[in-house]
């Protein structure tokens, strides 16, 4: 089966099995004759496709008459920003994400590198199904250039953001698992400019991935088990464009990426006497318990970047995210795992260590699984559960259905040929249950 899925934001799939250089540059000349001209930011994850993918998507902006303005080696949240430095008219990232090394793909922004709208993703679409792109003259094709200190701009801004001062007297050792990946090109001088002493995991930007890119609790083993024969105060892991984090105890607990979002807003809740919190469909509910406590009120998105930022700049929100591990603050265009890590980090100097920062997060019993399925028989499988309700039945991004004894949302995959299924219950027997039982509707209505 070639596996490759195309979106209004971009295009991914697997590198020997689905997506192809034409696929790529089609798709990127029909993102710059949307821009119709004007300078592009291009960045790129460590994986071994990424610089040939890169080089595909410079050259279709060049021919298409655009100005290349290449990050190399970049986190897609540190992009975002230079992009915003340099008054881009846009800007192209290649990556996977959280996805294993065999898959890649290219996501799309807009100026400043702004998340697109549903409406400006439609219009590239429309512009790749036509398939008249631009073409540029010989003496007008597009230049390219380096783009410099682009680390150490964001490096400087992001330190700016917070009470530094107080990081650095807190001397604190933190582990950091990059898994191989871009945020290996960051991390160090992060920690250095803090004042932290850094204990290196999976630091050297390969692309040869020690663990799958996706930072979930299983995936940060390793990471884990060093915490405590190191005595660091708390540890991170990344997926492999840094948008995915999730944080570590300093017991050596990984918290897995649904805790990122409750973290996160507990520590702006403690700057922040109100405001908005914007949570995907299928966060569990630390967020809306940890955000009540703190005088914030939840807001409710669909799932992805563009759903969750769209959401957040209408209602001026504090901070936003989903279960992912994908979190974003107030006044950024990206879901930046980096930003997060260093506010956690602020949060971690205060309490002189992790383990007050996890024990203020309230107990759920969530349970998570997903399911290989065609995407034609994935959506009409969603359809079935919506037709059968059982319950309160929210439509965001699949079916969400809310119950007595808890809730369970089911969507399709939007990078994967799968379906997800997430559930939370009152008791751990009450999830297991819930998630058997859903699983059991999705795999009949799969083959119905």
């Amino acid at each position: 089966m070639r596996q490759v899925k195309v979106s209004r934001f971009g295009i991914r799939g697997k590198v020997d099995a689905g997506l192809e250089l034409a696929q790529v540059i089609d798709h990127v000349s029909a993102f710059a004759s949307w821009l119709e001209g004007g300078s592009v930011v291009v960045a790129r994850d460590t994986r071994h496709s990424s610089p040939m993918l890169a080089s595909a998507a410079t050259s279709a902006l060049s021919a298409c008459g655009c100005e290349v303005l290449d990050v190399g080696i970049c986190p897609t949240g540190v992009a975002q920003h230079a992009a915003l430095r340099a008054g881009a008219a846009g800007m192209v990232s290649v990556t996977a994400s959280h996805s294993d090394g065999a898959w890649n793909g290219l996501k799309f922004y807009g100026e400043g590198g702004r998340i697109l709208t549903k409406a400006e993703g439609a219009e590239i679409l429309d512009l790749w199904h036509q398939g008249d792109y631009l073409k540029a003259r010989h003496e007008r094709l597009g230049p390219m250039r380096d783009l410099d200190n682009v680390i150490e701009d964001y490096v400087a801004a992001l330190v700016a953001s917070v009470d530094w001062q107080r990081i650095a007297r807190a001397r604190l050792r933190v582990v950091v698992d990059c898994g191989n990946g871009a945020g290996a090109m960051v991390v160090a001088a992060l920690c250095h400019q803090l004042g932290i002493e850094l204990i290196p995991i999976g630091c050297e930007p390969s692309g040869d991935f020690a663990r799958p890119p996706d930072p979930t609790e299983r995936n940060l083993a390793n990471a884990a088990a060093i915490i405590k024969p190191v005595g660091a105060h708390v540890g991170f892991g990344f997926s492999s464009d840094c948008a995915r984090v999730s944080l570590i105890t300093d017991e050596g607990h990984a918290l897995g990426t649904g805790a990122t979002l409750p973290l996160l807003v507990d520590a702006v809740g403690r700057r922040e006497d109100v405001g908005v919190v914007v949570a995907s469909i299928c966060c569990d509910s630390r967020v809306d318990r940890v955000a009540e406590r703190r005088g914030l009120r939840v807001e409710r998105s669909g799932i992805g970047a563009h759903a969750v930022v769209e959401r957040m700049v209408a209602s001026d929100a504090v901070v936003g995210g989903e279960s992912s591990g994908r979190v974003s603050l107030r006044g950024q265009q990206a879901f930046d795992g980096l930003a997060a890590m260093v506010r956690l980090i602020e949060r971690v100097a205060a309490e002189r260590g992790s383990r007050a920062l996890a024990e203020a997060l309230p107990l759920v019993h969530v349970r998570e699984t997903t399911i290989p399925s065609p995407l034609d028989r994935g959506y009409s499988a969603v359809a079935r559960l919506r037709q059968q309700g059982g319950g309160r039945v929210t439509d965001m991004d699949g079916v969400r259905v809310d119950l007595p004894e808890g809730w369970y949302h089911v969507r399709v995959s939007n990078t994967e040929p799968v379906i997800r299924i997430a559930c939370e219950a009152r008791t751990a027997d009450e999830a297991d249950d819930l998630l058997r039982r859903v699983t059991r509707h999705v795999q009949a209505a799969i083959h119905e």
